[in-house]
């Protein structure tokens, strides 16, 4: 249940979807995705520390470095970097989290305390400007993802974990109002993810949105796992994916075609994205 139904009812991001690729790839009970996802591709060096993922509303996708403020273009194809750019004449530095994309194009990106920066596309190697604000989370949890809800102009932040013994491996989301003051609680604290996805913990690494159906999709990075949430907070649908598969899911994405994708940091290794099609 969320805690405001009137407001929060329905999160749709406007990033029209296309035609569903055609799949044989065997259906998971609830889910939009397939059970298993096509060849991982491996990322080049520079995206080794790759972190959160975003969609633009063109259907482009983008990434963001965890310690640098660079924003970079990704072909969904073949994984290459199509361009790059960064925030401030002396690029910015701190332990960026998630990343975000509005329909009017505003990138937002956050890190782990909640600090929240927005900016426009900047063209490659180019320094852009950005606005700083701040959530007011920083003494309430850890964030590891952002995403845009059109519906209330709000960003919905995923909590890693939070502070005081009663959010000891909770998976909590909280909501920030553009512009307002301190975020504030997105329904109920749960503790019963893991158990759902059959993982020992559930920690969320990113957030995202399905613009087809409202769906909030919760990505876990350290017990690899995958929740999608009514739009009303229900648990439709939850997997484990796979440490192998995936040793540190950081970031998912919904790409135009309805497909899933997800980024996996490189630790001794290269990054890894990997794709779940639509089914139809």
């Amino acid at each position: 249940m969320i805690a405001n139904p009137a407001k929060l009812a329905v999160f749709i991001v406007s990033l029209a979807l296309g035609a569903c690729a055609p799949t044989n790839a065997p259906a998971l009970e609830g889910s939009l995705f397939a059970a298993e996802p096509g060849p991982a591709l491996r990322l080049p060096d520079r995206l080794r520390e790759i972190s959160g993922l975003a969609v633009s509303p063109d259907g482009r996708l983008f990434a963001h470095d965890d310690e640098i403020g660079v924003i970079y273009e990704l072909n969904a194809a073949d994984g290459q970097i199509v361009k790059s750019f960064a925030l401030g004449e002396e690029t910015v530095t701190g332990d960026f989290e998630g990343l975000t994309i509005t329909p009017a194009g505003e990138f937002w990106l956050t890190t782990s305390k909640g600090k929240l920066y927005r900016f426009r596309e900047g063209a490659d190697r180019a320094n852009v400007p950005f606005e700083r604000f701040n959530a007011g989370v920083e003494d309430d949890c850890e964030v590891e993802g952002v995403a845009y809800s059109a519906s209330t102009e709000s960003l919905i932040l995923a909590c890693k974990r939070g502070y005081g013994r009663d959010m000891e491996d909770v998976a909590a989301l909280r909501v920030w109002t553009i512009g307002g003051g301190a975020a504030t609680a997105w329904g109920e604290t749960r503790r019963d993810y893991a158990a759902a996805a059959q993982v020992s913990r559930f920690q969320p690494s990113d957030i995202t949105i399905d613009p087809g159906t409202g769906r909030i999709l919760l990505l876990s990075s350290g017990n690899a796992a995958l929740i999608e949430l009514s739009p009303a907070g229900d648990v439709v649908s939850a997997r484990a994916l796979g440490g192998r598969r995936h040793p540190q899911a950081e970031g998912l994405a919904v790409l135009p075609d309805g497909s899933l994708i997800i980024s996996d940091e490189g630790r001794n290794d290269h990054a890894l994205l990997s794709r779940y099609a639509r089914i139809p």
